[in-house]
């Protein structure tokens, strides 16, 4: 909290609240006077309510305030250094940190004052609460997105994640992951969704907040719904499934798609309502179903994609935002559609920006969790100066891609055209490096001394740790959540070849200029 305004709180606190009964006073509270006509055009910003865990969190009350007068010439005075405030009985305040030690709703007074008496008043609510976070997610850009969070607050939380190879979970304390699976199935997130609704019950003051992935949109039905806990209790965050989120999850781009837009908003309704109903049926082993018309609905959590291309309009609801890079990505040429997209809540959340947001602190546990100790990265593989080049995401080996010969031959024509690079290979986390069964490019790595990163590990970690890294490679959810500008090559034919973001991307010159690299002719 400000100094100054930490100074004036208990006086000016105590003679506002008595004049005006703006808080607790053991006089009769008069009536507030009207602010004077030379006084009405202060305007406030920054008093959203706020919601705050009881057991972890305190927060800076003048954080983000600011006050204007706004003269009927269009100029304006900053007043924020003149803002004062005045907290609720209930309110503790240590080292400029405002607590509060028990759940509820409480009301903080914001006020200016002229030489001459004249105030204009604002007020915010606190709601204090005991929040959880419940992490229920797969694929890897999900899984990162909640590991970027998990590390960046202290709620309890639970994890169900059907990614097993993703992170540590034997790095997060007992105590605060009161559930954590990782390689989770269905039976796993029914009992995490029991864990819930438990807690629901027991404490009224708990609220959740709701990690989903953005393609598995029916798992809000088929936990907070159909357990009827209320949407007031909870927040949804649908985090970006990578290339789905702006591929087939998404078919509105085109003129005309308003029909196709109202036929799943149509569906996505009529399943809110049928859930708040709780007309749920059972498809036996703990498993639920909802009927909407000719379309069933089903609770899997690891095999259902009923409602994959319902994210925006889901995000449309008060409760409900939906995460991801490229939010601006998100347009429709059909004007109808446009518009009912601009109706949804989708702040910019682009992982590398949200790494770099991080405390060191927090960065540290973050790479602890994702299995990246950065001082044995800087020893093994960036020991060099120089610049760096990651070839990734390398998974050539089908007959969609290339055979042995013509992956080495491609190799040597990316090594010699980045001569003087510090060259790394990081294969697909679904492959495996070059062994013996692919000796012509096992020896093209080899004779080039390339060293081949851990298969494992989220690339995208790698490079927000290493931002300096230049990047080429074959399409893949990946360039959607690394830092613009470092991408130098694509393994493809041509732009045309690219997924449909990428390709977007690559036309509204996100990626610069990179080259591409294909089979020899």
């Amino acid at each position: 909290m400000n100094k100054k305004l930490t100074a004036v709180l208990c006086c000016a606190a105590t003679a506002f609240a008595c004049s005006f009964g703006l808080a607790a006073c053991n006089e009769k509270p008069e009536e507030t006077p009207p602010p004077m006509a030379d006084y009405n055009n202060v305007a406030f910003d920054g008093l959203d309510d706020i919601i705050i865990d009881r057991a972890t969190e305190s927060f800076d009350v003048m954080d983000g305030v600011t006050a204007v007068y706004d003269f009927d010439d269009d100029t304006q005075e900053n007043l924020t250094e003149k803002v004062r405030y005045v907290l609720p009985a209930a309110a503790h305040v240590d080292d400029g940190e405002v607590t509060f030690d028990e759940c509820g709703d409480y009301e903080i007074t914001y006020y200016v004052n002229d030489d001459k008496g004249n105030h204009t008043v604002a007020k915010r609510t606190v709601k204090v609460r005991n929040m959880y976070n419940c992490y229920w997610v797969n694929a890897t850009l999900p899984v990162l997105y909640c590991a970027l969070d998990m590390v960046s607050n202290d709620y309890k939380s639970m994890l169900v994640f059907t990614r097993s190879d993703t992170l540590n979970i034997d790095e997060l304390d007992d105590d605060r992951f009161i559930y954590k699976i990782n390689g989770s199935d269905d039976d796993d997130f029914l009992e995490a969704k029991r864990r819930m609704a438990r807690i629901a019950n027991d404490d009224e003051n708990s609220y959740f907040r709701l990690f989903i992935g953005d393609t598995l949109t029916h798992l809000e039905l088929f936990s907070f719904m159909q357990y009827r806990v209320p949407t007031s209790r909870y927040e949804v965050k649908l985090v970006s499934d990578g290339s789905l989120t702006y591929c087939n999850a998404f078919p509105y781009r085109n003129d005309g798609s308003i029909e196709k837009w109202n036929e799943n908003k149509n569906i996505y309704n009529q399943a809110v309502d049928a859930a708040m109903m709780g007309n749920f049926v059972s498809t036996g082993n703990g498993q639920f179903s909802i009927t909407v018309g000719d379309r069933t609905i089903k609770s899997s959590y690891t095999k259902a994609a009923d409602m994959s291309e319902m994210a925006i309009i889901a995000a449309q609801r008060d409760n409900v935002e939906m995460w991801c890079g490229y939010p601006e990505t998100l347009k429709s040429a059909d004007p109808k559609v446009q518009a009912e997209i601009d109706k949804a809540n989708m702040p910019k959340m682009s992982p590398d920006a949200m790494y770099a947001a991080l405390t060191d602190a927090q960065k540290e546990k973050f790479l602890k969790i994702c299995n990246l100790d950065k001082a044995t990265f800087d020893k093994e593989y960036f020991d060099k100066d120089g610049e760096y080049l990651i070839i990734t995401g390398a998974n050539p080996f089908t007959s969609r891609y290339f055979t042995d010969a013509e992956f080495a031959e491609l190799l040597e024509r990316i090594i010699a055209d980045y001569d003087g690079y510090n060259i790394l290979y990081k294969p697909h986390p679904s492959a495996v490096e070059p062994g013996d069964d692919l000796p012509l490019t096992k020896k093209v790595l080899e004779d080039n001394a390339v060293k081949i990163l851990p298969g494992r590990l989220p690339m995208e970690v790698i490079t927000w740790v290493y931002g300096d890294a230049k990047l080429g490679g074959f399409d893949s959810s990946l360039f959607m959540a690394v830092p613009q500008g470092n991408t130098e090559f694509f393994i493809a034919q041509n732009a045309d070849a690219l997924s449909v973001l990428s390709k977007q991307l690559y036309n509204d010159g996100a990626f610069g200029s990179p080259k591409f690299y294909w089979k020899a002719a």
